[in-house]
């Protein structure tokens, strides 16, 4: 007996070392499991956007050369539809992309307007099709030019950026900032957004 009660007092403690271990490694191993899968979704959601943005060009080059009157190939006749069409379906993910970010991360205020400012920027080649205008950014010196490039190059940093916090806002979070990012006010100011960037 004496025996068995001289190694009770060992037995218990290599017990709850071993068990305290297990729990505080599993502790750990699932918090850096969480933050990798936090880490993929930023980069699948940076890879969308950069995916959207060349969409977007890509329409927005398409539609100058049909627009442009210097297309020196035979256009299909309703290339114009699949225009506005690609333009509208880029305009549609970019919005899902905001009510994402809206809804996953706590958004300053600059934040708000520089994503308002990238939505409002994705509809100027719808709008563009729509009118059968071509988009008047003749040059890289352009401000509309330049202000989609400066935004988009900031979405993509924001993206690619760690939040500060894991935690999600709130509905009413992030309600709140869905709608100042989709507020109309940044129809006319999303070229001075990006001015500020800079």
């Amino acid at each position: 007996m004496p025996i068995i009660e001289s190694l009770g007092a060992p037995l218990l403690t290599v017990a709850v070392t071993l068990g305290g271990g297990w729990l505080v490694t599993t502790r750990v191993a699932d918090r850096w499991e969480q933050v990798r899968k936090n880490r993929e979704m930023d980069m699948a959601a940076a890879q969308d956007f950069q995916r959207l943005y060349g969409e977007f060009v890509a329409v927005w080059k398409t539609w100058n050369a049909l627009t442009g009157g210097h297309t020196p190939v035979t256009t299909p006749q309703h290339v114009g539809w699949a225009c506005l069409e690609r333009a509208t379906a880029a305009e549609g993910q970019i919005e899902a992309l905001m009510a994402k970010l809206a809804a996953e991360r706590f958004l300053t205020e600059d934040d708000i307007d520089m994503l308002g400012g990238v939505r409002q920027a994705f509809k100027v080649v719808r709008r563009s099709i729509r009118q059968g205008r071509p988009i008047g950014w003749g040059s890289s010196a352009a401000e509309p030019y330049k202000a989609i490039k400066t935004l988009s190059a900031a979405t993509s940093v924001l993206l690619n950026t760690a939040p500060r916090s894991r935690s999600r806002p709130s509905a009413a979070v992030a309600a709140r900032n869905f709608m100042g990012i989709t507020d109309n006010r940044h129809e006319n100011s999303w070229i001075d957004t990006a001015q500020r960037l800079l």
